[in-house]
């Protein structure tokens, strides 16, 4: 009975060292050491978090403004973590709340002038933290190639 929970632990072991789950913790861990990295950077030195600075970059860079369900999708957040964000951007003045003329049910978030200047501020830590932390310990090269990678990745469709 023990040798048959040993091979059976041996095998597990192989499969939990499989070259492809070893790829993609790594691709996670440094996406968490990263993630908490940057949150902390930008809160330190621009006063706002990470979720900020994300919905802030994505209403510029969408002309000022976004329905919330776009802004959920771009995020990859749920209707209730993008309501929250909406909550805290519009609280520091970084957002306002917008009707939708034609739907009553749609509501659009837009940047305010403190937003953009807020997120100008935070633009400048996040490029320097990028440069220290992640571009800058890369070739071009390697950079086009992680960007190639990714971009196939995000366009193949999802399992159903």
């Amino acid at each position: 009975m023990a040798s048959a929970r040993s091979e059976f632990r041996e095998t597990e072991l192989e499969t939990c060292n499989d070259v492809r789950i070893h790829t993609f913790g790594v691709l996670l861990e440094a996406m968490a050491q990263l993630n908490r990295a940057f949150d902390r950077s930008l809160n330190e030195r621009a006063g706002i978090n990470q979720s900020q600075f994300e919905g802030l970059l994505r209403l510029a860079r969408s002309g000022g403004q976004l329905s919330m369900s776009e802004l959920a999708d771009q995020i990859a957040l749920t209707s209730g973590g993008a309501t929250r964000l909406v909550a805290r951007l519009v609280d520091a003045g970084h957002a306002e709340r917008r009707a939708c003329d034609t739907d009553r049910r749609v509501q659009y978030v837009a940047i305010t002038d403190e937003g953009s200047r807020a997120l100008t501020r935070a633009l400048e830590v996040h490029l320097a933290d990028l440069d220290e932390l992640f571009t800058g310990k890369m070739s071009e090269a390697e950079r086009e190639t992680i960007v190639r990678v990714m971009e196939r990745i995000r366009q193949s469709p999802p399992h159903s």
